[in-house]
């Protein structure tokens, strides 16, 4: 193999130019340093000098198809000529060499001018006459997270992997550049205030007795599948599992106060089988939530819930290892609405 003496020659002040030429084509396809324009699916090119020959390089840019046939890469250079005969000259092999040397000192340079004002954009989600969903990565909300922005300022988490509602916040949604350009991003985070998280573990359970332990698992092990949600003529929606032979749309919303409401529609779908009885709905957890009025209780943490129909009043708030739960038994025959409002 030639060295990259033999190669490209004197390579002294040939970064900038091959920074430049990258911007006209290979950030549209491929990472760099990490960073990446919307629907790239390419290779990373930081390191690509420590992977790959000198000479292989250039004869591959000369004619990608040559030496991989059926490649989806484009030449540079059509019929022997650059493609941008402003930089170098148009020098076919100081171009080459140009982008050599600026991949091989990538770390010593800026991104190309597309990446930079890519990452200086605003990315901030702004819902203002509909509503706007984000499956995203969250903290709370996990990886399969739907981010849910209303116009009236008032947000959910929804943690479609557990099957439960997460995380609220009022005020501004969501910055959307990690979801969408960095796939190593850290978890996107509201960004607004007045968050508050939800109960962990799963809405819905079958107890076979009033002191056992609400179950840890959720999702899949709790024996829950999600199965996506629907939209309404608003854009709102309702997000739909399956729990043991239970049927589930779930619609979570803001309501007049800035708080939410919520609409759980609970099917049988074993409608002859009375096990339904068995179904129960945790409305709070905290250390010791406090009756604010019948139907209602707080957490310590700013969190009321206030549960209507059936039996919203009744249930028991129970403790298990120093922790509190309002947990409300349902009997769902065919069909049973549980309407939920939550204010903190």
């Amino acid at each position: 193999q030639h060295s990259e003496q033999e190669v490209f020659g004197d390579r002294a002040g040939l970064a900038e130019p091959g920074r430049a030429l990258l911007d006209t084509g290979c950030v549209q396809c491929h990472a760099v340093r990490g960073e990446l324009l919307p629907g790239v699916t390419g290779i990373e090119l930081s390191g690509i000098a420590d992977r790959i020959q000198p000479q292989w390089f250039q004869e591959f840019l000369f004619n990608p198809a040559d030496l991989k046939p059926g490649t989806r890469m484009p030449t540079f250079f059509p019929n022997g000529k650059s493609a941008n005969p402003a930089v170098l000259g148009g020098s076919v092999d100081r171009q080459i060499a140009a982008m050599w040397t600026y991949l091989k000192e990538i770390d010593q340079h800026r991104l190309p001018d597309k990446i930079i004002q890519a990452r200086s954009q605003n990315f901030e989600l702004v819902p203002k006459n509909r509503p706007i969903l984000l499956r995203t990565f969250m903290e709370q909300a996990g990886t399969q997270a739907i981010a849910v922005g209303f116009p009236q300022r008032v947000h959910i988490a929804f943690d479609a992997e557990g099957v439960r509602l997460a995380q609220a916040w009022r005020g501004r949604f969501l910055d959307a550049h990690g979801t969408w350009f960095d796939r190593f991003a850290p978890a996107a985070a509201p960004l607004g205030e007045d968050i508050v998280a939800f109960p962990t573990g799963v809405p819905l359970a079958l107890l076979t007795d009033p002191e056992q332990p609400w179950p840890t698992p959720v999702g899949d092990e709790a024996g829950y599948r999600f199965s996506g949600y629907r939209l309404d003529q608003q854009g709102v929606p309702t997000f739909l599992y399956r729990f043991n032979h239970f049927d589930v749309a779930d619609r979570i919303e803001p309501d007049e106060r800035r708080g939410l409401k919520r609409r759980l529609l609970i099917t049988n779908l074993d409608s002859g089988d009375r096990d339904g009885a068995d179904l129960s709905f945790r409305a709070i957890v905290g250390k010791k939530p406090q009756r604010t009025q019948p139907g209602s209780f707080a957490a310590e943490d700013g969190l009321t819930a206030t549960v209507k129909g059936p039996d919203g009043d009744g249930g028991a708030l129970r403790e298990i290892e120093n922790t509190f739960e309002w947990i409300i038994p349902i009997v769902v025959d065919k069909e049973e609405t549980i309407d939920v409002e939550y204010r903190w």
